[in-house]
């Protein structure tokens, strides 16, 4: 039996990057106190963000104690579920700037299922591709896996939510390319992604290419379509080396940055704690993708391995696409930061994956049941 201690900068990575959005936030709200006069709405964030994680994380304690392998047996229920959940949205779902997003749940709080979904497909393609060999071909089941991701990154993006359609179709390859594919079969999954690229950019909304072009020239329209990245930039650089701190922040206290508590958070972090910060924030992402890779490389279970494998994918396409829109280097999206960003379903999806992954180390050279 091998040891069952987790890589310790796994656990520190994830709990400093929790850390790390507590204190952005309390300090916001610091600065705009300092600036306004009064509390705004960054200590309302923090409030939230305190009492959703002490939940999150009692979640959190009871998933890392079930063996990973009974979530075989949960998978099916938890997609049909959630796939309902999705259609609701559409009808019952609450949401802003032209988007049904949320199931209103009480008070202001709501469930995102879109963020839940994450997952979820995760855990579905992974159980997919873990199959006996002897009832399923490999050309099978990666037929089934585009059935089972096709319609939940369809029902996403009806919401409208490209951003968050793209990443459950991005988890899916990198976990299909980890599948042991056959050059010929890399070579169609290539060019049938292509196509698909392809038909999204004709189906795509007015607003969604004007999000592209506005990404490829922001200047061309600095008022209107290109303002948001263009002040998500000057927020960013305005920190220069150790940041503008509570009394000279500005940017965040008067409201400059559109959505700064989620889909910007990382010019916060940026105009608060300036490079310095930054480059830290990056940094405990670089430990905790490696503490999670080090996770994989210890396990010999196929369906641990895929698990382990989309969480960390979900994980880097988060951080590089939120990071890379504040500073202008991709598309805007509502992507939110992982363990960062404001938002109750992301920070209960992020914290369960990290539970999960937990799981998945702690249990697994016991015995199969």
């Amino acid at each position: 039996m091998k040891s069952h201690r987790l890589p310790l900068i796994f656990i520190i990575s994830v709990l400093l990057l929790l850390g790390f959005g507590l204190a952005t936030f309390y300090a916001a709200s610091l600065a705009e106190r300092y600036t306004l006069g009064h509390f705004g709405s960054f200590y309302s964030y923090f409030q939230k963000t305190l009492l959703l994680l002490g939940l999150s994380l009692t979640i959190a304690v009871m998933l890392q104690f079930v063996n990973y392998r009974f979530f075989r047996y949960l998978t099916i229920p938890a997609y049909v579920i959630q796939t309902g959940l999705l259609v609701a949205v559409l009808f019952i779902g609450s949401g802003m700037y032209g988007s049904r997003r949320w199931i209103p749940l009480v008070g202001s709080f709501g469930l995102q299922p879109s963020e839940l979904q994450k997952v979820v497909i995760i855990l579905v393609v992974a159980f997919i591709l873990t199959l006996p060999e002897k009832k399923l071909a490999t050309r099978l089941k990666i037929l089934l896996v585009i059935a089972a991701v096709v319609p939940s990154v369809l029902l996403v993006e009806k919401e409208p939510d490209l951003g968050s359609a793209s990443l459950l179709l991005g988890i899916s390859v990198i976990m299909l390319v980890h599948f042991r594919l056959t050059g010929r079969q890399l070579l169609i999954l290539g060019l049938v992604l292509v196509l698909a690229a392809g038909g999204v950019w004709l189906g795509l909304r007015p607003y969604q290419r004007t999000r592209i072009e506005t990404f490829l020239n922001p200047q061309a329209d600095p008022l209107g379509d290109g303002y948001n990245v263009i002040q998500s930039i000057v927020a960013t650089g305005s920190g220069g080396i150790w940041g503008r701190g509570i009394k000279g922040s500005t940017q965040a206290p008067l409201s400059f940055v559109p959505v700064q508590y989620a889909d910007f958070v990382f010019s916060l972090v940026g105009e608060l704690f300036g490079f310095a910060g930054s480059a830290l924030l990056v940094l405990l992402f670089v430990m905790l993708l490696w503490s999670t890779f080090l996770v994989f490389r210890s396990l010999t279970d196929d369906f641990a391995r895929y698990i382990v494998v989309g969480i960390g994918s979900m994980w880097f396409l988060q951080a590089a696409v939120n990071m890379g829109m504040t500073i202008g280097l991709s598309p805007v999206t509502g992507i939110p930061l992982p363990f960062i960003s404001y938002g109750g379903s992301s920070l209960l999806t992020q914290v369960a994956a990290a539970s999960i992954v937990v799981s998945v180390y702690r249990t697994r050279d016991e015995l199969r049941f």
